[in-house]
């Protein structure tokens, strides 16, 4: 190498190249609350009524007698709590004003990158918590999410499992773990059909969607060629079955550690689910304390599901599903 070559190593004042851009690919889907409807709520524990027809039986009766009179139930009275799920800011005047790659103002960027992750959070929230918390002066109040609702039709491991009691607000207490089989998922629909419901959407982790694929149901599986490179069909997204079809969709926020998340697989229908909110998102701009701004962006909901019977689940399952 010549004598007092300049070296790119040694040259003072290189301008930097930095992407003016900011990338994430970090999920952002919440399948289950976004499937479902939204209703206003103007309590903390609000409450809905839910009613049942007698099972039937024969009928008949002798003409001209008199009327007797069967004893009548009454509705069955449900409530939940609302969940303040929030987070907060704080941003220097000169972070906010100093010039960056990617964004303008430091506040801006973080205000909506917090909104997508409490959205994320309401979705936890809506599908694992197992039982409400009522709360106190030094307890926040918890949803009971879809783990906790699902007891009329849940295919529970064996050994101590136990599906949740609605009327004690009672959490479902997991069993042994088993494999995601399609005997599993047949049986939790002709229990879900048999109590009323359509059984419209299975919800799974990405994992058990992955074992759903492989169920073949009565037909035999072939490869599907639509063009010359061919395309070799290794999943379905929807379950046919004696009943109607089902649709299988994955959830990423369902890989938690928690019982609820990464070992139970929903059988729900949307219409019978709402997210009851009491506060929409809402972002306020907190007291300022010396030389930087203050946010605090929130929202409070609560999860009502109107009859439990139309909903079912596949509870302690192995991770992977296998």
């Amino acid at each position: 190498m010549p004598t007092n070559m300049l070296q790119t190593y040694t040259v003072i004042g290189i301008k930097e190249d930095v992407d003016d851009k900011i990338y994430r690919v970090t999920p952002e889907e919440t399948p289950f609350i976004s499937s479902i409807g939204r209703k206003s709520v103007d309590a903390t524990n609000p409450e809905w009524l839910r009613d049942s027809l007698r099972a039937p039986g024969a009928n008949a009766a002798i003409e001209g007698a008199d009327a007797t009179y069967a004893a009548q139930t009454q509705p069955e009275r449900l409530s939940n709590r609302t969940q303040i799920i929030q987070d907060t800011l704080s941003v220097t005047g000169t972070t906010d004003r100093v010039s960056k790659y990617g964004r303008a103002k430091e506040t801006n960027r973080l205000l909506a990158k917090k909104a997508v992750e409490l959205k994320k959070d309401v979705e936890y929230a809506a599908i694992a918590n197992g039982a409400f918390v009522a709360g106190a002066a030094a307890t926040a109040r918890e949803m009971r999410g879809l783990y906790g609702w699902v007891a009329t039709n849940r295919e529970t491991g064996a050994g101590a499992g136990a599906a949740p009691v609605i009327a004690t607000n009672t959490a479902p207490v997991a069993g042994t773990l088993r494999a995601f089989t399609e005997d599993l998922l047949k049986s939790l629909v002709l229990k879900v059909y048999n109590s009323g419901g359509k059984g419209e959407i299975l919800m799974v982790s990405p994992s058990h969607k992955q074992k759903a694929s492989t169920f073949t149901g009565n037909v035999q599986r072939t490869n599907e060629v639509t063009n010359k490179s061919g395309v070799l069909q290794t999943s379905f997204s929807v379950y046919g079955h004696d009943y109607g079809n089902t649709k299988v969709v994955p959830n990423r926020v369902m890989v938690g550690a928690t019982a609820g998340l990464r070992s139970t697989a929903y059988l729900y229908d949307a219409e019978q689910c709402k997210l009851g909110v009491l506060r929409p998102f809402r972002s306020d701009e907190l007291a300022k304390v010396g030389d930087a701004v203050n946010h605090q962006i929130l929202t409070e909901v609560t999860l009502q599901v109107n009859e439990e019977k139309a909903l079912g689940a596949i509870a302690d399952l192995t991770i992977t599903g296998s």
